[in-house]
């Protein structure tokens, strides 16, 4: 009897490790790619697996959470790793050339057998195994199949991305590079005037803004942070924050600045990092034309700020990430409640292996509590996994404590809990 074919419904990072990660299980696949042929204001392209926002996966040390799911998605399902290695830009972190990503992943899902790819949006559940990783973009008839699928509604979250920005049309020779944080890749600094800074945060107060539903005077984004013209217009916290650059004798610099990151290997592009806003595209261009560096600034793609839907806890999913109520699907990447690159990833491969199962004839297993992967979907499925609202990121205190741990001090324990965890990932997949 031949195996049910696999639905992978979105075509982000997580419905693209799905699809990969069912296929090298010998899966037949369809993904369903949920951007037609009409652009989405999150995307330039249509290109499967095309960040949403900067083009930076995280570090790779897997002492730090975000290193650690990685080196668990190696073992996991490699494919999108391997497109990052091939396109990789960074050499603190796993920054990728974001349109050369994309058409890595692109080619690979064109290579693989066993994947069909449809662009098509879906406005219920397919027959059989299905994966549901769409994000975001999760249209109005879809969220109600997903609604009587899982049975409990949905959750939201804020989700943003900061402005990116043609390298052509920005004064860049007063810039200089520093890191973001010890270990981080070099940034570049566009240092600005005490008049600058105050010109910017006027315009961004005096802006029209167009917030999402249910955007309350106490809302934190995914990224622990809020939007620019929020902090603009509270004294108390103003643009430091946003502005505050590196300084000490290594950098020369004592003052503000406004921190880019590179969306490409040829530096033709950038992120305007922290730069989260939900003013329109042509207010975008007006706040930063306060800054004279950025008078002639010519947007690529807007600051996007939008509510993420998610499901989450005891009454919606397993840890398996299958739906408690309709166990032929899975949920994968923000639908989860999760925010991050390495997250969607890592959870779009778990979905995928569990898919892959089902269609075989036998019951997917969550990945083992000693990896971080499988922490973080035990954590999905725990009673209270969203206590203060927000999406959750990948930490080791995620991690269950091991009685050989006890008395033993951070620096040997965090290497047994790395050991542990590759241990226990390559046990998951040698037992698939």
């Amino acid at each position: 009897m031949s195996a049910e074919r696999i639905s992978v419904i979105g075509g982000g990072l997580a419905g693209c490790a799905a699809a990969l990660a069912a296929d090298a299980r010998g899966a037949r696949v369809v993904l369903y790619e949920q951007r037609p042929a009409t652009s989405a204001p999150t995307h330039q392209t249509a290109l499967p697996a095309e960040l949403a926002g900067t083009a930076d996966l995280g570090v790779e040390d897997p002492k730090r959470a975000t290193g650690l799911l990685k080196a668990e998605l190696r073992i996991l399902g490699p494919a999108l790793m391997e497109c990052a290695d091939a396109t990789r830009i960074g050499e603190q972190t796993l920054a990728v050339d974001r349109e050369a990503f994309a058409r890595a992943v692109a080619e690979r899902i064109e290579a693989a057998e066993g994947i069909e790819l449809r662009r098509e949006q879906l406005p219920a559940l397919p027959d059989g195994p299905v994966v549901i990783a769409s994000g975001p973009g999760t249209w109005s008839p879809l969220a109600r199949a997903i609604h009587a699928a899982a049975g409990t509604g949905f959750r939201f979250s804020v989700i943003g991305r900061p402005p990116l920005i043609a390298a052509e049309s920005v004064n860049l020779s007063a810039a200089f590079r520093a890191p973001i944080y010890p270990g981080a890749e070099p940034a570049l600094f566009v240092p600005l005037s005490e008049d600058e800074a105050a010109e910017l945060a006027a315009r961004l107060r005096a802006a029209e803004c167009h917030e999402p539903p249910e955007f309350s005077p106490q809302t934190i984004l995914a990224e622990e942070s809020t939007t620019a013209e929020r902090m603009a217009a509270d004294p108390a916290v103003g643009l430091g924050r946003l502005l505050s650059g590196p300084r000490g004798p290594q950098t020369g610099h004592e003052g503000l600045a406004l921190c880019l990151t590179p969306d490409d290997a040829d530096g033709r592009a950038w992120h305007v990092e922290g730069l989260l806003t939900t003013l329109a595209p042509e207010a975008q261009v007006a706040a930063l034309g306060a800054l004279q560096a950025f008078s002639g600034v010519r947007l690529l793609r807007p600051a996007l700020v939008q509510r993420a839907p998610w499901l989450a806890g005891p009454e919606a999913t397993l840890a398996s990430l299958q739906l408690r109520r309709t166990g032929r699907a899975l949920i994968a990447g923000t639908l989860t409640g999760v925010y991050g690159y390495a997250e969607a990833m890592a959870l779009g491969a778990v979905a995928g292996i569990g898919a892959a199962k089902i269609a075989r004839g036998s019951e997917p297993l969550p990945p083992p509590h000693e990896c971080l992967t499988g922490a973080l979907c035990r954590a999905l499925a725990d009673e209270q996994p969203h206590q203060d609202g927000r999406m959750l990121r990948a930490n080791f205190g995620m991690l269950a404590e091991h009685r050989d741990d006890r008395g033993l001090g951070k620096s040997e324990r965090r290497k047994r809990q790395i050991e542990r965890a590759l241990k226990a990932v390559r046990q998951y997949v040698e037992a698939d």
